[in-house]
């Protein structure tokens, strides 16, 4: 119960309600449940339901914003041990999820408590950003409300203090943070074939900072992973900063336009576009810059265009943008190959039970992947790992050798699992001072192995 109810209040952002009736408190948008009683003060407002039959009760709190401590971590500690910990004896603060969207930070936990000998479950929220904090509690003793809670949370709208939003207005470099590298420096990355014509225009080469693509009048350069630092973090605006570092110091921008996601959003797509002038050249042009986080690393697109109409034609779509990711592919010979290249990942769940909420234990797997490829034709690889839950895990360690064959997409080893031949899909991907090989199983598309050569 409390594992399933953690998660889904540090899965709702601030949602789009489908619901009609919404109230507004302070700079809160929110659609209560219907027919729950209302409770109303200076500082909060309050969404209460009991049942007499079940002895069942909730209640849901709205709290005016206040000033922000400047750290969204520190204001949900804080808010814990001022609205839960002082209030409800037993309570203990647990480990939140982070949330960040369109320049808001949330923070979410929740634990049980023993209220009038009966297990409870408070929950808290906090949503930071702007120089403001908002918290929402979730209190309650009974499964039976989770509905309404969910879409209560799902509806939830901050406003942005008034001074924060900025539209179609010039942008000046963010001096406090120094601008990432990007040069046409050579950089071939290691790749022998390192020119990629595909099928449908577009030619990809890489260079030190970038792979750079074209097709007639459009340049894209996609720019080498950008790890998301506590400071990228702590700015609630990372692809306004990144586009201080990586735009503003080659151009000159005006008409600055930031794509509209039409409202809150969960899985929002941060793109701006803008008038330019190149500033070592003056040469003039619009470009379009798409930032796409994944896993604490941002991948920055960057559109170059003669004009605002030329761009449209190309990228009708936000689809047509991200879709430029996948032509940082490179084809692999078996002199590129000769090395030896490894991976590793690991993974863990922790689990409870859905009706006591008391701790079941962790569920675990890992794995590492060792392949050492020989120019003469002949190949090695060793795979081991881990799995299931901690304390009876379950090892295994393979190990092969055989035959090697590569054409540019694909390579073939044979005496592998019970001495079959295995076929991959194989391509480079061109990265910051190296390269990555992906192998994908032609004949089981999730065996994957995606390499970094060791030595």
């Amino acid at each position: 119960m409390v594992r399933s109810v953690f998660f889904l209040l540090a899965g709702l952002f601030i949602g789009i309600s489908t619901v009609a009736q919404p109230e507004t408190f302070d700079i809160v948008t929110v659609v209560p449940p219907r027919d729950w009683k209302k409770e109303f003060t200076d500082f909060a407002v309050s969404y209460v339901a009991t049942n007499n039959q079940t002895r069942g009760w909730c209640r849901i709190t709205v709290y005016k914003s206040i000033t922000s401590g400047g750290d969204a971590l520190s204001d949900f500690t804080n808010e814990w041990n001022t609205l839960i910990s002082k209030n409800y004896s037993g309570t203990t603060i647990p480990t939140p999820e982070r949330e960040t969207e369109d320049g808001w930070t949330s923070y979410s936990g929740a634990t049980p408590f023993q209220f009038e000998n009966k297990e409870a479950y408070a929950l808290l929220r906090t949503i930071s950003g702007y120089g403001v904090e908002v918290s929402i509690t979730v209190l309650m003793n009974s499964q039976e409300y989770m509905h309404d809670v969910e879409k209560t949370l799902s509806s939830l709208k901050l406003k942005k203090p008034e001074g924060h939003i900025v539209t179609n207005t010039p942008v000046t470099p963010n001096t406090s943070q120094p601008a990432i590298p990007v040069t046409a420096a050579a950089g071939i990355q290691g790749i022998s074939i390192s020119t990629t014509n595909f099928d449908d225009g577009w030619v990809a080469q890489p260079f030190a900072d970038f792979v750079k693509v074209t097709k007639n009048q459009t340049t894209v350069l996609l720019h080498y992973g950008i790890q998301v630092t506590d400071d990228l973090r702590s700015s609630n605006n990372l692809e306004g900063v990144l586009f201080d570092r990586v735009i503003l110091p080659r151009y000159n921008v005006s008409n600055i336009r930031k794509y509209d996601n039409g409202g809150p959003c969960y899985f929002c797509i941060y793109f701006y576009e803008a008038d330019a002038v190149e500033k070592a050249t003056g040469k003039k042009g619009h470009i379009g810059f798409r930032v796409i986080t994944n896993s604490g690393v941002s991948k920055c697109i960057e559109i170059i265009s003669p004009s605002a109409a030329v761009f449209q034609q190309e990228f009708p779509t936000q689809e047509k943008v991200e879709a430029m990711l996948n032509y940082n592919k490179f084809a692999v010979t078996i002199t590129d190959l000769a090395g030896t290249w490894e991976s590793s990942t690991g993974a863990y769940v922790d689990m409870y039970n859905t009706a006591t909420g008391a701790y079941a234990g962790m569920n675990s797997s890992s794995s590492s992947n060792t392949f050492i490829f020989h120019s003469s034709g002949t190949y090695e690889s060793n795979h081991k790992g881990a799995f299931g839950m901690v304390g009876s895990m379950k090892f295994y360690d393979q190990k092969y050798a055989g035959k090697l064959t590569t054409t540019f997409w694909d390579i073939t080893m044979t005496n592998r699992f019970e001495g079959k031949t295995d076929s991959f899909w194989a391509q480079f991907e061109s990265v910051r001072g190296g390269r990555v090989l992906h192998l994908t199983d032609k004949s089981a598309s999730g065996i994957q192995y995606h390499l970094v050569k060791t030595k």
